[in-house]
């Protein structure tokens, strides 16, 4: 079966990008894997005594909290959902879930300026990258709107010569 990948960590465009990731996963009669990816790396350079496994712990609930919101919502819209928490540096999370599930495409969603823990210019960098590597297609969405989408180049096309 295909799979559409969304991966998430809420906030308040998420609602509507989950929505068109849906309706993709519908349209295309696919599954839809949602994925949350913590990190807790950071806390490394921190000087004074921090419990890791604790907070890996706590977001863990986070993410299986925010998936589980996800996966009803998808369910209410007829779509199968699944879920997946996972750890580490997210560019290499998501590639590793892409070369490891049946993925055929994947929605991210394009952070808003005021509120984002990423920026807009890695996250079209990495459905570039994505779609080059590994031949998935890829669509960065922005308030439920396709505002990127990356198609990759067909076998065929790349044996051709002029």
């Amino acid at each position: 079966m295909a799979t559409v990948l969304y991966p998430t960590r809420g906030g308040d465009t998420t609602y509507r990008n989950q929505d068109w990731a849906c309706d993709l996963a519908l349209e295309r009669g696919a599954d839809l894997l949602l994925l949350y990816v913590s990190n807790v790396h950071f806390l490394d350079h921190i000087a004074g005594p921090v419990q890791l496994g604790l907070i890996e712990k706590e977001l863990d609930e986070l993410g299986q909290f925010l998936l589980a919101i996800a996966e009803e919502r998808a369910q209410k819209r007829g779509v199968e959902a699944n879920r997946l928490v996972l750890h580490g540096e997210f560019r290499q999370a998501l590639k590793e879930v892409v070369q490891t599930k049946n993925i055929t495409a994947v929605v991210l969603g394009r952070p808003s300026h005021d509120t984002a823990v990423t920026t807009i210019e890695y996250i079209d960098s990495l459905a570039r990258s994505i779609t080059a590597e590994y031949g998935v297609e890829s669509f960065v969405v922005d308030q439920g709107e396709v505002v990127e989408h990356y198609s990759p180049v067909p076998k065929a096309d790349l044996n051709q010569t002029d």
